[in-house]
């Protein structure tokens, strides 16, 4: 197997602009409600901004026919996390952590 060019890879990946400006409207209309600040009564409500984010993942989860596992967990209601995993094909474990989905004020 011939070793993974990610220049090319990359060259060969589009964005799809409409997508992205509609989801980033969506995300930027939840602002208001994703305010942390417990000293001006702002608790964020993180579960808003990943009702968006899942809509366009939807289609690309593993239980409809794509590759990617996302799991949806809470530990205070209305504060979600979103764990996505897109699996390899070996053993080795890979990682990326991140991504805040309040804003901090």
């Amino acid at each position: 197997m011939a070793a993974l060019n990610m220049n090319e890879l990359f060259a060969s990946v589009e964005m799809n602009e409409p997508r992205f400006l509609s989801l980033l409207t969506n995300l930027i209309g939840e602002s208001k409600f994703l305010q942390n600040s417990p000293s001006m009564g702002h608790t964020p409500k993180e579960d808003l901004a990943i009702n968006h984010i899942m809509n366009i993942l939807t289609p690309h989860m593993k239980e409809n026919g794509g590759t990617l596992e996302v799991k949806r967990v809470a530990f205070t209601e209305g504060r979600g996390n979103l764990i996505i995993k897109y699996p390899g094909t070996t053993e080795k474990i890979c990682s990326f952590v991140g991504s805040h989905m309040d804003v901090v004020t």
